[in-house]
């Protein structure tokens, strides 16, 4: 059985294919995780904001801003979970 499309019908087949692709990708995705700053992030640990830049490693952030004047923006999700052990 020899089934002959046309250029059209293989753009729309292409087309919706996609559609079904990037929407199974969009549900599959991590939800965005809420972000504090370091003073909400030194409370929620009780800890200083002092320390808890000497002990940032521990924790996954990222540096928000230029160099000099940048903020640093951790997760709240990793910090709750530290404050619970």
């Amino acid at each position: 059985m020899d089934i002959q499309l046309s250029e059209k019908q293989m753009d729309l087949i292409a087309l919706k294919t996609a559609k079904i692709i990037l929407r199974k990708m969009k549900e599959d995705e991590e939800p965005p995780r809420e972000m504090v700053r370091s003073k909400e992030a030194a409370r929620i640990l009780g800890i200083s904001e002092k320390h808890l830049r000497r002990i940032k490693e521990r924790f996954p952030h990222i540096k928000s801003g230029n160099n000099n004047q940048g903020h640093l923006l951790f997760v709240k999700d990793a910090l709750l979970k530290e404050y619970a052990k």
